[in-house]
């Protein structure tokens, strides 16, 4: 048995299983997303260099595909590949996006999905849905479980009503634990104000 082997068994006999659901990789995502902000917003000649050096639409989509091919199960791969393939493709695209806007360019008309007032109303408690969707909709699935219904009447209804108390949650949970704390700037964009 191999020395990391070991000290893998003996970590999860002391953890007693506490990390065996943990999604490790989420940490490097997020890193990644910060590094794509950085690389997009930021000043310095270094990132500005790396901004305007590479083909991020291209590499958008190239990590797209590559993403998609991954998830084939026939593969029998780790999910963490897949999602780290989508993360690549995510940070490209907002660093391809962000060198358009501040270019003063217009996104292609695929991409300004994004600039339509509901896209933009959604980012301002984005976060909040992030934080609480989870446990939203695993109560809606245990909710429905009871009342057993047909599999296709139980996939749309979870789907529609899962969506629908994830939004209305989140927003009330921005109301009550995020906004308070934001920044006057953050605090003067409302969803009505984005969506009217």
């Amino acid at each position: 048995m191999s020395a990391i082997l070991q000290l893998k068994c003996r970590l999860a006999y002391l953890l007693n299983g506490l990390f065996e659901t943990a999604s490790p990789w989420f940490l490097g995502l997020f890193a990644l997303g910060m590094a794509a902000a950085d690389i997009g917003l930021s000043q310095k000649p270094k990132l500005i260099a790396i901004r305007n050096s590479l083909p991020w639409g291209v590499l958008t989509i190239i990590f797209t595909a590559i993403a998609f091919l991954t998830e084939w199960r026939r593969l029998g791969l780790h999910i963490w590949i897949n999602e780290s393939f989508f993360g690549m493709a995510s940070a490209c695209l907002f660093i391809y996006c962000t060198k358009l806007v501040i270019a003063g360019k217009k996104l292609p008309s695929i991409l300004r999905v994004f600039e339509h007032p509901w896209a933009i109303a959604l980012g301002v408690f984005s976060y909040s849905l992030y934080l609480t969707h989870g446990p939203v909709l695993v109560l809606v699935r245990y909710f429905l479980f009871s009342l057993q219904l047909p599999p296709v009447i139980f996939a749309v209804t979870c789907y529609t009503l899962g969506l629908a108390m994830s939004l209305v949650i989140a927003y009330l949970f921005y109301l009550v634990f995020e906004r308070p704390f934001m920044s006057g700037f953050l605090k003067k964009r409302k969803v009505k104000d984005a969506v009217g």
